[in-house]
């Protein structure tokens, strides 16, 4: 036996022996109310764009859509680089290198899924592998609006959409059609049995199976789409799809919205409604949901689900004041709470704040490197010209002193002022875009940090600077306070020397991205939202010479190009790791832009509510996993003197006993922190007091009411 499980031992027993002497602080808990239906009250406005998960491409319609449908396969709890079986139940992925689809495209990786037998759409068809292949085509021939196909583009057929397969316009070009559909056609294929993807990227492209494991990836029957008669639905049959091609893509309504929202999936919940008038969707269990009730997943340590809600609701009709009384009434069971208001709740009794959770979003601040000579927001001087009165266009992209500018101007950001000034401390500096809650993330590398001696001397790099000085105008977009660190760029880079003279100028939307489009901004300010969790997903919008930004930036760097491409398609985690790492070295010798914040998330529920874990590549709450009760006397602590402990029951399994088996499994997830990177062996329900690791404290827990029963769940109350 090692000294490091005799040594913990011994702190169990001593623990036990305290327990027996000091007991938690207990409070009658509220009755509680409605206990078969949850009530998600979230932002006002916050509802679904769509309900069709070919054009899911928002958080409002993956909540809902995750709820009602399944995926081939799913997160595992709160691992973003995990998977449990679904649709699926089991997979393969095989190296084809060197073939080659029927139209002649190259290629290299295959992923194989055995679809699971004996489940059934709400209807009572049977799933069958033919549904499977013909959502992920008739996604990618619709490609309705603002929309996530690109998604499967980019690895099944390594291209951007539709036309990026071809050099002309598909309409009215029927054998240009027929061949973009057989390219199409072969890249997704089934039998009786599988279905299985070709991917024409050259690598193994690890976000795959994220893609699979969101909203935009659910399975719906073929036989029902078609049965709904809509005209600018696809058919499914590739023999004629190029005689109604200009009728059915890009439609405007996406079809399971026109005219009237509908549903069907093989999910844990069926829609009763989808509402828009009144606010609000509302789910009910399906009983016949082939994983059965309680559901068996996912199972955290020998702890699983052990009850569930006959009905889900989210409304998007209430002002924070109506919501913050409905929640405190406890009318209201899950709620969105502004950052603002955060400390009003935070105590209340029967109030569950699950605090701090990580975001995949970020925001950052981009230097253009050829800034448009004829911007109206200058002067914009010849490239080399210093003048104190404007800057030259190559001011931040110079090829031998614009890297000292970029790098001046990201030390002259006070992080932590700005972060307290606009989110009340409720965001992080991150150190560069690939974020802390992504796979590979290095947590060696240095963030910029507010040094003055280190932005004099990068600006006195450029010959003559110093002593010319320059105007600049620094530009955002007006209403959501991205001026704020502006302002303090300004006053700060003001400060240094009276011949530069920077001013923040704030633009209506629209004016905006017009403005940053056609390089007319020295800098500006946008943000990214992760489509998964990924670090390609933040580092191709960043920083690839083709992505989103540095496209508006005119950033490009050979070595990041070629690293970036290199990291999406290595086969191995080591060697992405490495890469990953010394693309995140990059951008800090480069500083093509610098990362502002990202924001810090918070949960709060009736403490009525069991069940909860969060996933940040969730588009919101899965209800699957949810049911109301209270397992005494753990449930009944204070949440006045706990209000940041998650106060979930110290009875792991849920068996009615606090013993060794909770004591156990808490024990097998000892010393595991939530990342990054997520340990192997976290466990999120053994983190009691919610500090992101369990550790003695969480034992103690456990320890403090050893030997206590309680009653289990019953649906009757």
């Amino acid at each position: 036996m090692s000294t490091i499980r005799v040594l913990f031992t011994f702190a169990v027993v001593v623990l036990l022996f305290f327990a027996s002497c000091f007991q938690p602080t207990l409070a009658a808990p509220p009755p509680i109310q409605r206990q078969m239906e949850i009530v998600n009250a979230t932002i006002e406005g916050g509802g679904p764009a769509t309900i069709d998960p070919a054009a899911c491409y928002d958080t409002g319609s993956g909540e809902l859509i995750m709820n009602i449908y399944g995926t081939l396969v799913f997160f595992d709890g709160e691992h973003l680089d995990k998977y449990l079986p679904q649709l699926a139940d089991n997979w393969a992925v095989e190296n084809i290198t060197g073939t080659t689809s029927p139209d002649g495209l190259p290629w290299y990786f295959r992923y194989t899924f055995h679809i699971r037998p004996n489940v059934h759409f709400w209807n009572g068809d049977a799933l069958t592998p033919e549904d499977v292949e013909y959502c992920f085509e008739r996604g990618m021939v619709l490609e309705p609006g603002d929309n996530p196909q690109w998604m499967f583009y980019e690895p099944l057929l390594n291209t951007w959409g539709t036309l990026g397969l071809n050099t002309t316009t598909l309409d009215g070009n029927g054998t240009e059609q027929a061949r973009v559909g057989a390219i199409i056609n072969h890249s997704v294929e089934s039998n009786g049995t599988h279905v299985w993807f070709n991917l024409a990227y050259p690598g193994a492209y690890a976000p795959f199976m994220q893609i699979l494991s969101q909203p935009w990836s659910s399975i719906y029957s073929k036989a029902w789409t078609l049965s709904l008669g809509r005209s600018t639905n696809w058919d499914g049959d590739w023999a004629d799809w190029y005689s109604h091609w200009e009728n059915m893509r890009y439609p405007a309504v996406p079809p399971f919205d026109d005219p009237a929202p509908v549903a069907m999936g093989t999910g844990p919940f069926v829609l009763e409604e989808l509402n828009n008038s009144l606010a609000q969707w509302s789910l009910l269990r399906n009983p016949d949901y082939w994983r059965g009730w309680p559901l068996d997943w996912p199972a955290f340590g020998s702890s699983k689900p052990a009850g569930y809600i006959e009905r889900y609701v989210v409304t998007w009709a209430y002002d924070w004041n109506t919501r913050k009384t409905m929640f405190l009434n406890g009318d209201i069971d899950i709620c969105a709470v502004p950052t603002q208001y955060k400390n009003s709740i935070i105590g209340q009794p029967g109030i569950r704040c699950i605090y701090p959770l990580p975001s995949l979003s970020v925001s950052a601040l981009l230097y253009s490197f050829n800034i448009n000579a004829t911007s109206p927001y200058g002067p914009i001087l010849p490239a080399g010209t210093l003048s104190e009165s404007g800057v030259p266009s190559d001011f931040f992209g110079n090829t031998t002193y614009g890297a000292y500018i970029r790098k001046a101007f990201s030390n002259c950001i006070d992080f932590d002022l700005y972060i307290q000034a606009r989110f009340l401390g409720e965001a992080v500096q991150p150190t560069t875009t690939i974020l802390s809650s992504l796979p590979y993330y290095n947590a060696s590398i240095p963030k910029y940090t507010y040094d003055l001696a280190k932005a004099t001397d990068y600006f006195q790099m450029w010959p003559g600077l110093w002593e010319t000085g320059f105007t600049l105008k620094l530009v955002c977009n007006i209403g959501i306070g991205r001026a704020t660190v502006l302002q303090m760029i300004a006053a700060t880079v003001n400060s240094l020397n009276p011949k530069f003279h920077c001013s923040v100028l704030q633009l209506n939307w629209a004016d905006y991205v017009a403005a940053s489009s056609n390089r007319q901004l020295p800098t500006f300010i946008l943000g990214w939202l992760a489509d998964y969790p990924h670090p390609h997903n933040f580092a191709h919008p960043y920083y690839h010479s083709n992505g989103n930004y540095p496209a508006r930036q005119g950033y490009s760097n050979p070595t990041m190009d070629a690293l970036i491409d290199q990291g999406i398609a290595a086969a191995d985690d080591p060697a992405r790791a490495s890469i990953y790492s010394q693309i995140q070295q990059l951008v800090i010798s480069d500083c093509p832009s610098v990362a502002l914040d990202t924001l810090i998330g918070g949960h709060f529920e009736q403490t009525w509510v069991c069940g909860s874990y969060y996933n940040p590549a969730y588009a919101g709450v899965y209800a699957g996993n949810l049911w109301k009760w209270y397992y005494t006397p753990h449930a009944q602590l204070n949440t006045v003197t706990n209000a940041m402990a998650n106060l979930l029951p110290y009875d792991v399994n849920y068996d009615g006993k606090t013993n060794m088996v909770d004591i156990g499994t808490a024990a097998a997830s000892f010393g595991a922190v939530y990342g990054p990177p997520i340990g192997t062996r976290w466990i999120y329900r053994c983190d009691f007091n919610n500090d992101r690791k369990t550790d003695m404290k969480d034992i103690g827990g456990v320890a403090k009411n050893f030997g206590k029963t309680s009653a289990v769940w019953n649906p009757s109350g």
